[in-house]
Parts: C-alpha cells; structure tokens; sequence
C-alpha cells in the first residue's frame, strides 16, 4: 500500500467524518449461529432467516449494516462502532494515534474506497475481506472468552455451573452452557448459514483479496477441512487463525494446504508471557506454541505470522517482557518481517477491561511497556508502534469505554469473583502464575 495511514484517514474523511470501508468491504461470520458484523468492535448481529432465504449476500449486508452505511455516508457516528470513537475522541490533537476505522480502511485501494461513495447505500455489496467461523469447536478456554465461542468453556459451565455473584452484562456470559451458540449441535446439521455460505462462495470467491477462517479452532472443525478440499489454485490470500496448540503432525498438514491458495497467513493469539499466558488462556503451553511459531518461521509456504494481541486487566502484567521476547526473536534473525503484532483493546467482558485499574497501576504499565518499545522501533514497523502509542494513549486517558455502562463497583466485584472462581476451576493458583505486581493490587480489591 504506497499510501501513507495519514493519507488513508485524509482519504475517508473526505467522504465523511465517520466512514469507514470496512462497512462494505470487511465482513465476520458465526455460521454456527447466524450472527454477522462488520468487524470485531461491534457487537455480532443475527441474520435475518427471511432477508437470507433468496439472498445468501445477506450473511454480509443485512438491512441492520445497511442501515449504518447510510450513517457512515451521511456523517453519523453507528453506535455499534464506539470503539473507534472513543479511540478518536481520547487521541485527539495526537499525531500517528489511530482508530481502527483508518487501519480496517487502509487495506483497500484508493479507487476501491471511493467507487463506494457513488453506489447506493442499500445495494449488496461482495465482500473482499472475510473472516468467518464454522463453529465453536476448541482446545482452549480463555479468560475473556465464553461458551459461545468455546467448547472447552460449554464443557466447563456445564460440569461446573455457571459463575456464581455476578453483576455485570458480560458476568452474566459465564452463566450460560453456549447451547445457543451451536443450535445446530456440533456437527452442525442441517445449519442453514452453513449451506447458504457454501451456496454464496462460488459467487465471492473471484472477487474475494482475503479469507480467513476463525473459530473456535479451525484446525479441529470439519466443515474447515471441507472448504480446504474445495479449493485449488485460487487467487485469493488464505488465512486461519489458530491457537497453535496441536500436535507437529496436525500443524504440518496445515503448512502442506497453503500451496492451494495465492499466499497463506497463519495468525494466532497471545499477549503476555509465560505463565501469565497460561492463565489468560487456559489450555495454552507456551513450550508448543513457540515450538510451533518457530517451525512456522522456517516453513518457506507460509508466508507471514501474525501475532494478535487482547490486552486485558490480566494479561497486560508482561505485555513489556512479551515484546522483548518478540524483539529477541527478530534481532536473531536480523530481520523483523516475522511475528507481525497487532495490539487490541479489550473491551468486553467491562469487568476485565484494563479500565477497572487504579491510574497509578495503568501508568506504571504504560511506563514498562513504554520503556522497551522506545529501544525496540528500529526492529517494528510503523503500525505496530502505531499500535503500542495508541496503547499507551490508553491507558494513560482513557477511563471507560463508550458501550459500557456497568458500575465500576460491579466490575471490580465481578473481577474478584470471577478471577477466584477461573483460577480453582482451571486449577491455577493466583499466586503461582499472575506475577507479583498483580497480586499486591488484587489482594487490594
């Protein structure tokens, strides 16, 4: 892309002061339970049965997407899309301090961005950009996750009930088994978002620069290993986001699939290190998965790896020694076109959000992680210290997001709840893998 993320936010501000490409062109989908959205800020949305059943396009443009691209055209701020918004209202006056509305939007050619300006706002557009998940099948159960994405998390509510003494919209997540997240059951029987996603494929697949499978894992889904088996020499980017907990067999049949398709992108999560991670994600070993991340490094058919990163109030304890890590892995192969970063912002379940820390704390983890990037940029590309500004912006400004409209009271209970209960259900003693500095403050709560 020659154009500079500036010039991208100088480009959809001339068409209007809350546009966003990713509207028309960026789409998510959980086929397991018909939900759709834009991207991963706004809450997923169900699929009208109605609106799909003589238009499979509707997995994308449902009348509710519609209806904010008109918003986005006229002016209007979409609800749904706060997370932008309060980035942008906290970054103001900032220089390289970006929303995800310039970087969803950097993607797409200039021409690409401003052929949607001259279109009506309610025709069906073809996406470029998918991500979409067949289901919730998965090896992991992380701290922020749930039943609905997670079998791991359904098997635990269901053998263990749900939480108990929460307060808080997203404490009362961890009460349901996720039957609703798979109404199909697991093997996804006659899923009627799954057919229409294989009916509408045939149709996109031409057009399509990127598709990504989610989960879940994929890597233990069927209907991914199907989609696999259907495609041959197609021109489009593949890409899967996996945990990279899995035997060595399973993740060379993975790298053996990416001569199918233009380039192949592995992406996987983690933020923290250690046995920090280990917490946040119940199920991760880091000996596997860096393992894993460094025969993904040699393996030439992969093309890049991505590590996505959810900051949350447990895991951004060793966000600075995870970049070191990240840092020591790019100085010993002298280069730093390997592990590309990107850092989000935790913002759901509000009990977990790095918000509910005292200012003190949030400045003295602003200070660690700043003290080890500032070294660190000549081995990082503009957008990930774009990134890790606008981390800092955050935690630095930034008290509440703009969705959230619990009590800090029920958050900081919920909190205390909840990370008590996680921690003997997972058999994790606090003490023994969250490091000293979050001890001290949560013996505080």
């Amino acid at each position: 892309m020659s154009r500079s993320l500036e010039e991208t936010k100088k480009l959809i501000d001339s068409i209007s002061p809350s546009f966003c490409a990713a509207k028309w062109y960026n789409v998510s989908i959980w086929l397991g339970n018909g939900r759709t959205a834009s991207c991963h800020h706004p809450l997923a949305h169900h699929i009208p049965r109605m609106e799909l059943q003589n238009n499979p396009s509707a997995l994308h443009n449902t009348e509710f997407k519609k209806t904010a691209r008109k918003e986005m055209l006229e002016g209007t701020r979409p609800k749904e899309c706060g997370y932008c918004w309060r980035v942008e209202d906290a970054a103001k006056g900032k220089k390289d301090v970006y929303s995800d509305r310039v970087y969803q939007s950097h993607r797409y050619t200039t021409d690409e961005i401003v052929k949607i300006k001259d279109k009506p706002w309610d025709h069906n557009v073809i996406p470029k950009t998918v991500e979409l998940a067949f289901d919730n099948l998965c090896n992991l159960a992380c701290s922020y996750c749930n039943a609905e994405f997670s079998s791991t998390w359904a098997r635990d509510i269901n053998k263990n009930g749900p939480y108990k003494g929460m307060e808080t919209k997203g404490g009362h997540t961890f009460a349901n088994n996720g039957s609703h997240a798979m109404p199909f059951g697991h093997k996804n029987e006659d899923n009627e978002f799954i057919k229409k996603f294989f009916e509408w494929f045939p149709s996109i697949r031409g057009g399509l620069q990127e598709l990504r499978v989610s989960g879940g894992e994929p890597a233990r889904s069927p209907s991914f290993w199907k989609l696999l088996e259907m495609c041959n020499n197609d021109n489009f980017d593949f890409a899967v986001n996996s945990n990279l907990i899995m035997p060595e067999d399973r993740l060379n049949t993975l790298i053996e699939s990416a001569k199918k398709f233009k380039a192949f992108d592995i992406y996987t999560s983690a933020e923290a290190f250690g046995k920090n991670q280990e917490f946040v994600r119940d199920g991760f070993d880091w000996k596997i998965w860096e393992r894993n991340i460094l025969k993904l490094l040699k393996a030439p058919q992969i093309r890049a790896v991505h590590v996505m990163m959810t900051l949350s109030a447990l895991s951004v304890w060793t966000t600075d020694k995870f970049l070191e890590k990240i840092i020591k892995w790019r100085k010993k192969a002298r280069t730093k076109e390997m592990l590309y970063m990107s850092v989000n912002i935790l913002r759901f379940p509000s009990f977990q959000s790095m918000n509910i820390l005292p200012q003190e704390v949030k400045d003295k983890l602003a200070y660690n992680i700043e003290k080890v990037l500032i070294p660190s940029k000549p081995w990082m590309h503009e957008w990930e210290i774009n990134h890790y500004n606008r981390l800092l912006v955050y935690l630095r400004n930034v008290d509440k997001s703009y969705e959230d409209q619990d009590t800090y009271e029920n958050k900081a209970n919920d909190f205390k709840n909840f990370t008590v209960q996680y921690a003997r259900r997972r058999e994790k003693p606090i003490d023994k893998f969250m490091p000293v500095e979050f001890n001290d403050w949560f013996n505080t709560i």
